[in-house]
């Protein structure tokens, strides 16, 4: 660092840095955590969602989200094998840890006000102490660019405490269709161990050249999938 102010936090993990004005960085916060089967759209709004699948009657099961209601809903998928092929599709609501993060120039003010506040080079909040909504921190710990996760079960990390954010996660799951498609996340269990988080992302056709079977493609991640852990 040449010049400007730099700042650190530390607990039980060490010492780590929350803002350096040399790096021109802006800093995410936690605003909200918890456990839920839906997170209102409002809720995310300039945000993130991470969330992380080792609840009792989801974990081991690929987890995918719908939007409906102005809400984020979260449903493990249902299914069975005809060979290498996906049958029987079906959604079932669940619950997950989820964790919200907010960059510092999205978040308002908070408590007492006076506290320390930084600047990006344009001007752009990149720090206020006031904007500090809870005790906990987070960090971004990997990432899998796209095209380089197998969507037929390919594992995604070895570290189950892992929260993933959820742009790799949907699904369209219509009753009486001819198509299914969906791109699901589960979690093995938690700390770290072979294949504990896995991807699944797959496109169904019914009836495919006039039979009555199911033919399902796997594709690999679209995108940029994110890890991020609680510190």
């Amino acid at each position: 660092m040449g010049y400007g102010i730099q700042i650190f936090g530390a607990d039980g993990g060490g010492e780590f840095l929350v803002q350096d004005t040399d790096l021109n960085m802006i800093n995410y916060q936690i605003t909200a955590s918890g456990q839920a089967s839906s997170i209102s759209q409002s809720s995310v709004s300039d945000a993130r969602l991470f969330v992380n699948g080792n609840v009792s009657g989801t974990q081991s099961q690929y987890v995918c989200t719908t939007i409906s209601g102005g809400n984020y809903n979260f449903h493990k998928i249902n299914y069975t094998f005809n060979n290498s092929n996906l049958e029987n599709i079906s959604l079932t609501a669940v619950s997950v840890n989820y964790i919200i993060l907010k960059q510092m120039n999205a978040i308002s003010n908070s408590g007492n006000n006076y506290g320390i506040q930084l600047f990006t080079n344009n001007g752009t909040v990149a720090f206020d102490s006031r904007r500090i909504l809870t005790n906990s921190s987070f960090y971004f710990s990997d990432s899998k660019g796209a095209t380089t996760v197998s969507g037929n079960f390919g594992t995604i990390s070895s570290d189950g405490d892992s929260y993933v954010d959820i742009e790799a996660m949907y699904s369209l799951i219509l009753t009486n269709s001819q198509e299914d498609t969906a791109s699901g996340i589960r979690w093995n269990g938690t700390g770290t161990a072979s294949n504990r988080i896995q991807f699944l992302n797959f496109f169904n056709q019914q009836g495919r050249g006039g039979g009555s079977s199911t033919i399902t493609a796997y594709r690999s991640n679209f995108n940029t999938i994110v890890l991020g852990k609680v510190r």
